[in-house]
């Protein structure tokens, strides 16, 4: 897929993202290591993606620059025939742009 995003998104429940701040590593929760990659949405899809799986959780969405990303980032067709960014390694937190909550979600 050309890429023609400069950020994608990661919805974090709130121990996950407690964790990842303090371990300031994330290999994933249970869905992304049985799938083999972090999901990431891009702005256009987390909506949707909160909605479908997060629907009545307090999560918050974490931005991140695909330039950071780019060497372990692999865009392949997933829910509704369109394309998502997939994370293929172990996100840092040094590379976290942004942290809002799902209920002032300004993307």
């Amino acid at each position: 897929m050309n890429n023609t995003f400069n950020f994608v998104y990661r919805v974090f429940r709130k121990q996950e993202l407690k964790e990842f701040r303090i371990k300031n590593l994330f290999r994933g929760n249970e869905l992304d290591i049985n799938s083999g990659f972090i999901h990431l949405s891009t702005n256009q899809q987390i909506k949707e993606t909160i909605k479908k799986y997060f629907k009545k959780e307090n999560v918050y969405i974490v931005k991140f620059k695909v330039s950071d990303l780019e060497d372990s980032l692999r865009w392949e067709k997933s829910r509704n025939d369109e394309f998502f960014p997939h994370y293929y390694g172990t996100l840092k937190s040094s590379l976290i742009i942004k942290i809002t909550s799902k209920n002032n979600n300004e993307l």
